[in-house]
């Protein structure tokens, strides 16, 4: 799949985290949620209506999880990693004065667009759990308001379901998508431009 799709679809499902963050933080006195479907107003209880939507967007997730997470995210780091550490190596070539100036130009911004393919999809990710923990406080504080039994009890299930469906993942259940992915190819990088400034005596 196109990566730049890839983004767009992740984005859309970190978007509509927020939106249901938003709607539920809405008015927390109100307990109920009025929408409008085929042209009838409907009336339901707003936690238990967030909840439906929080489940269905994670079903969402985890149908496209296969292509986006997976494989898709593992191809693109395998396939640019080389890249990345080829053309930072060409940028240090350019300050030694060994390859022209006006390619460094067009190194960069190469650079730049692999480390938007690379990394985009990880901090996409690490929102939607920075959304799920908004939830999950503000969940908290009206457990610790709520005097009606019955809503304490929605949102009792809402945040026990929140600890289960985190929208954390793991590339085939091993390596976390999240922030500290870009930083751990950082630095694989920064290791093999020192073997290579090593082996090709760059610095003499």
């Amino acid at each position: 799949m196109n990566r730049v799709w890839r983004f767009i679809l992740l984005d859309t499902v970190r978007y509509r985290l927020k939106l249901l963050r938003i709607r539920l933080e809405e008015d927390p006195r109100c307990n109920y949620y009025l929408y409008v479907k085929d042209m009838r107003n409907y009336t339901e209880n707003k936690i238990k209506f967030c909840l439906h939507l929080y489940r269905r967007i994670a079903d969402m997730v985890d149908l496209i999880t296969p292509e986006l997470l997976n494989g898709s995210i593992f191809v693109s780091v395998v396939c640019s990693l080389p890249k990345l550490i080829i053309n930072v190596y060409h940028i240090l070539l350019v300050f030694e004065g060994h390859e022209e100036t006006f390619s460094a130009g067009f190194i960069v911004m190469h650079i730049f667009q692999i480390c938007f393919f690379i990394f985009s999809p990880c901090i996409v990710v690490e929102m939607y759990a920075m959304e799920v923990e908004k939830i999950r406080l503000f969940l908290m504080h009206r457990l610790i308001d709520e005097k009606d039994t019955k809503i304490k009890e929605d949102l009792h299930i809402f945040f026990d379901y929140t600890s289960i469906r985190t929208f954390r993942y793991k590339i085939w259940r091993c390596f976390p998508v999240n922030i500290c992915l870009p930083i751990d190819i950082a630095s694989i990088c920064t290791s093999y431009v020192i073997v290579l400034i090593n082996f090709t005596h760059l610095y003499g």
